[in-house]
């Protein structure tokens, strides 16, 4: 009876001493900024017992337990848990110390390491341009600059943001680069200024540029050429030309360090695939050297000297274009006599004397350009434009079934141009706290004067004998040309300028940055679970700087003189990205840019069509808004970033002097009677897509139009009230008329959309072997009748489209570690194969206009090169 009242006792009142014996336990769960973690487990191990709780949304938990010694364990997430072995006393309730999660603390590391920004240009990123297509720095560029654009393959000018060539700024190494004057097509400019073999970087602007730059209206492209540290050589030989290169330091303590390159190119080989078919002899040739001497631990001496030679010669036979619809095709074929032969040769020579120290850099810079340039042409042709049967049933399909008109023209120059200019400028930067690296401040200043000396004999005349051209005077039986050029000019000028530009730097530091980043997974059952990944960043630092400057010039010759501010603003927020098991910064930039750009005019934009001088031109005026953004990510586990930026743009212009674009010459109506604007958007992204390999996309969105004050012309109606256009209306007799006024009309570089991919590759499992794709697009031009009459180019062409392709092989590539005993000295081998124009594209460079015998005009499309292949070896050591 005992026995059983004891063990009643035990099952009914020892359930009940461990209830009252138990401890209430609270805890909370914290990171190591003392943040609570909410929704933690938290399990309490005895035994083969364990209790289990989790924190509420302040870290807090609470747990009853018996007095006893556990193991305990915070489970964070799927990497991250706390242990700890806890001892419950025997009270009422028992407080916990904080359970505190050690995340790591790491430095705030920036992911873009480069110095992909200077003095308000962007940096881009580098790639092999010796290996691209063309071998042209310009090409490249198309491809990969934002706004940078051309339509034209043979020629290295661009146009930026709607502007035309003559309104962007070229600098190497600081010295300021011209280029020829009387180049009228791409054919007869042979080489590029800039040597590929020498550069290290490029920097770029399209809009918005610092007082620092010069007075133009577009954009800046300052090349930066190597700066030798061993001995270099390269050759490159291929179907094209040849080029060679070689750089090193010598002297004591390698004070002396040298970069020259030479290049000789014919392109005869890719001209023979122009429409018009002849004897094409360009030869070009060109050497360049860049110098520098370090006198002592402040000052440097450098020096650079550049002589190139383009001779063009060309004997025209014959040229068939076809043209029309399916329905309504046409046949032009012209036959040649006669020759041109054209020739510039330019140098250039520029030293500079260059001092350091903490707080103050100083530069003066010194140079001469010249040129002589001889244009000499007799090209005689005559021509039929034949309709052609589009009828496939028929036998004759494809033949000529009707002559529609016959005509001839001759055209003949002997032009000469001699060109002298000299520049002197210095630029220094102050740099008032160079130690504050919280707090910046550089004060820039610059002045400068250059000397311009034209001499310019122009003898130039063309006889057309078409319908409604040139006619015999009966009295006196002399011949109208259709247009005549004949005088002596000769220029002097001198330009002024000087700048002030101040830039500040402001860096706000941010300490214990908490960041974060969700994962997600799939357990053993299959059960998504999502955890965070929490790390502190010790110290960062948001930036915020502004550059705000004024610009004056002064020019003697129109005594033109102004003043203009310029401002840029920058900011560099905090944003973080997980890459690589780790929290590292993103590079974000947000930028604004404004001021007033004002560019005076040059030698050309003084020349009227009729080849006088109007003196009274003043300068083109320009004002830019610009904002922009770069936004850096990670993508496919790259281990450098993917980089996009975009740039919305708004130019507004006036006193703008009216142009027109013959091929690549552009020719000035020399007044400045219009306003303008150009809009638009640029969008590009760059980055590794193959791994080692950096390739480039681009599109651009622009509209640029402009109207000319005052202008405007008559509509001309017959009996029935139709608008008469002359050399198609039946009925021409006026009757009645209306005056129209033009307004804003499309500028000729007003491009809406552009398109540029530059991809690169190689093969799985065989490194040495790259593909490289250019891609360019460019929707359509607009032209008109070559009278001159702004208002009457309105007529659109083809768009342009282009695919370049280039596999290169690396005959001596290595793999990484391993040694080569054969030519050891040798870096590489490559030989590259080169498909120019890959599709075949008909691509229209311009327009020439002729009437056939009923007085009706046709618009003859120029067409570019057609696809051709080159070879080429390059060999580096």
């Amino acid at each position: 009876m005992r026995n059983r009242f004891l063990a009643v006792f035990l099952l009914v009142f020892m359930p009940l001493t461990a209830l009252w014996s138990q401890v209430q336990v609270t805890g909370s769960v914290l990171d190591n900024r003392k943040i609570a973690l909410p929704n933690v487990m938290v399990r309490f191990i005895l035994g083969t017992d364990t209790i289990s709780t989790r924190t509420d949304v302040n870290g807090h938990f609470n747990v009853q337990l018996t007095p006893n010694k556990y193991g305990m364990i915070a489970q964070y997430d799927a990497e991250n848990d706390f242990r700890k072995n806890v001892q419950i006393p025997d009270v009422n309730s028992f407080v916990l110390d904080p359970i505190l999660f050690d995340f790591g603390i790491i430095d705030g590391v920036v992911i873009n390491k480069s110095k992909d920004y200077e003095d308000g240009l962007v940096k881009l990123p580098k790639i092999d341009l010796q290996k691209q297509i063309f071998n042209d720095v310009g090409r490249t560029l198309v491809l990969t600059a934002p706004g940078f654009n051309s339509n034209n393959e043979l020629t290295s000018n661009y146009n930026v943001r709607g502007g035309n060539y003559d309104e962007n700024l070229v600098y190497v190494n600081g010295y300021l680069i011209n280029r020829p004057f009387l180049t009228r097509s791409g054919q007869q400019e042979g080489l590029n200024f800039i040597n590929t073999a020498l550069v290290e970087d490029i920097y770029f602007s399209s809009g918005g540029f610092q007082s620092m730059y010069g007075d133009k209206l577009s954009s800046v492209l300052d090349i930066r050429y190597k700066r030798p540290d061993s001995l270099r050589i390269s050759a490159m030989a291929s179907l094209l030309g040849v080029e060679a290169h070689v750089e090193d330091k010598i002297g004591k303590h390698d004070r002396f360090r040298y970069l020259f390159g030479a290049r000789y190119r014919a392109n005869g080989y890719l001209l023979n695939s122009l429409p018009t078919k002849g004897n094409y002899n360009p030869v070009f040739w060109d050497a360049q050297a860049l110098t520098s001497y370090t006198i002592n631990e402040h000052w440097t001496w450098t020096t650079l000297a550049h002589v190139s030679s383009n001779t063009y010669q060309f004997a025209p036979q014959t040229s068939q274009t076809d043209f029309g619809t399916a329905n309504q095709a046409y046949a032009f074929n012209i036959y040649f006599e006669g020759q041109e032969k054209t020739k510039f040769l330019t140098s250039t020579v520029g030293t500079s004397l260059n001092y350091t120290s903490k707080k103050y850099e100083g530069k003066t810079f010194f140079t001469y350009f010249r040129s002589d340039e001889r244009e000499n042409f007799d090209i005689l042709g005559e021509y039929f434009i034949n309709e052609l049967e589009t009828d496939p049933s028929k036998e004759n399909y494809g033949d000529s079934i009707a002559v529609l008109g016959v005509g001839g023209f001759l055209n003949h120059a002997r032009n000469k141009l001699k060109a002298d200019i000299i520049s002197v400028y210095h630029d220094g930067t102050v740099n008032f706290n160079p130690k504050n690296e919280n707090a910046k401040h550089q004060l820039k200043v610059g002045a400068g004067i250059q000397i311009d000396h034209f001499n310019d004999v122009l003898s130039e005349w063309k006889y057309v004998d078409s319908a409604g051209y040139s006619q015999v005077d009966e009295p006196t039986e002399k011949v109208d040309l259709y247009e005549t050029i004949k005088s002596k000019l000769e220029l002097d000028n001198q330009h002024y300028n000087a700048y002030v530009q101040d830039h500040w730097e402001w860096k706000k530091i941010r300490k214990n940055i908490p960041v974060s980043k969700k994962f997600t997974y799939k357990d053993s059952l299959g059960i998504t679970h999502e955890y965070h990944k929490r790390d502190t960043i010790a110290e960062s630092k948001s930036g915020l700087s502004l550059d705000y400057g004024l610009r004056g010039t002064y020019t003697t010759f129109n005594s033109d003189g102004f003043i203009t501010p310029r401002l840029t603003l920058t900011y560099f927020p905090v944003k973080y990205v997980y890459q690589n098991g780790k929290f590292v910064r993103r590079g974000v930039r947000y930028r604004f840019s404004s001021g007033l750009y004002y560019q005076p005019p040059f030698y050309r934009e003084f020349r009227t069509f009729d080849g006088q001088i109007n003196k009274n031109v003043k300068s083109q005026k320009s004002a830019h808004f610009v904002l922009g953004m770069d936004y850096s990510f990670f993508m496919w586990k790259r281990e450098s970033p993917f980089k996009f930026s975009a740039e919305a743009y708004y130019k507004y212009l006036w006193d703008v002097n009216p142009y027109e674009v013959d091929n690549v010459r552009t020719r000035y109506f020399a007044n400045n009677d219009a306003v303008a604007y150009a809009a638009g958007l640029d969008l590009n992204l760059n980055g590794e897509f193959v791994p080692g390999l950096m390739s480039f996309f681009k599109l651009g969105f622009l509209s640029t139009k402009e109207d000319i004050k005052d202008d405007y012309y008559y509509n001309y109606y017959n009996a029935a009230g139709e608008k008469i256009i002359f050399g198609y209306s039946e009925d021409q007799n006026i009757v009645d008329s209306a005056r129209v006024n033009p307004g804003y009309i499309r500028r000729p570089t007003d491009q809406h959309v552009t398109v540029g991919v530059l991809f690169q590759d190689h093969m799985p499992g065989l490194q040495q072997l790259t593909c490289q794709v250019g891609i360019t697009y460019g929707s359509r031009l607009p032209y008109g009748p070559p009278d001159h009459s702004r208002y009457k180019d309105t007529l659109t062409m083809k768009a342009y489209f282009r695919v370049d392709m280039g596999m290169s092989y690396d005959i001596l590539y290595r793999k990484p570690g391993k040694t080569r005993n054969f030519l050891k000295k040798m870096e590489s081998a490559i030989i590259s194969f080169e498909v120019f124009n890959l599709l075949g594209v008909n691509n229209v460079l311009s327009k020439q206009w002729v009437q056939d015998v009923s007085g009706k005009y046709y618009s003859i499309p120029n067409y570019l090169t057609q696809r051709r292949f080159n070879v080429k070896l390059i060999v580096r050591i």
